[in-house]
């Protein structure tokens, strides 16, 4: 098993290509998104990457490489500086809300019991999604958009199709790889499992946000 994300990334492409046709990335990528929607967005993704570099962090404590355990641990800490950087620009006076949708609440939960109860390799194809489907949808985006100069939500495009996530997203392939290339077909069963919920969780997170999901009761 030479390139499991290559294969895995074939067998799930009908789900990034559902995610580039949802609204929100449509008027996201002509800049017509309403603020209101984006701005439920930022919010849930706030309390998302709250959660996710927790997560990343537990995940390099559990990598036998010192190398992967400290790329982990830079993404953790990577996210905390992009996530400032956004909410300074998008956030601005707006307080942060403190409840997750649903949605976000299902993600993050997902995320933290693949890391804690299951395999090393679960857990990698767990996390890969967040990083390969944002660096996709950022290059899409800024491939196919012809207002780059006045689209509102600009910079959030330009962090996920820019040149340092890339190297970032490449480095978590690489990884992940290199402990799918020793795994036993049955683990290599469920880390494609894993990588195909964590993929459609991204399609749910993104149109969540456009239904500005809330709890019904």
């Amino acid at each position: 098993m030479q390139d499991w994300y290559k294969i895995v990334r074939q067998e799930t492409n009908d789900i990034l290509e559902a995610i580039k046709q949802q609204p929100f990335i449509r008027e996201l990528m002509n800049g017509t998104l309403p603020s209101d929607v984006f701005q439920f967005y930022i919010n849930q993704d706030a309390m998302y990457l709250a959660e996710y570099k927790k997560v990343l962090a537990t995940l390099g404590v559990k990598c036998p490489h010192e190398d992967d355990t400290q790329f982990f641990l830079d993404s953790a800490t990577g996210i905390i500086h992009v996530e400032n950087a956004l909410h300074q620009i998008f956030l601005k006076d707006n307080e942060l809300a403190h409840e997750p949708s649903p949605t976000c609440e299902l993600y993050t939960s997902y995320l933290t019991r693949m890391v804690a109860n299951h395999s090393l390799e679960e857990a990698l194809a767990a996390v890969l999604p967040c990083f390969t489907i944002y660096k996709e949808i950022g290059d899409y985006i800024l491939e196919h958009q012809t207002n780059k100069a006045d689209n509102q939500y600009q910079d959030w495009i330009d962090t996920y199709g820019g040149e340092e996530f890339a190297t970032s997203v490449n480095n978590a392939v690489v990884i992940t790889n290199k402990y799918a290339a020793n795994a036993s077909e049955e683990v290599l069963q469920k880390m494609k499992a894993a990588f195909v919920k964590a993929s459609k969780l991204e399609w749910m997170f993104w149109d969540s946000a456009y239904t500005k999901e809330a709890w019904e009761i």
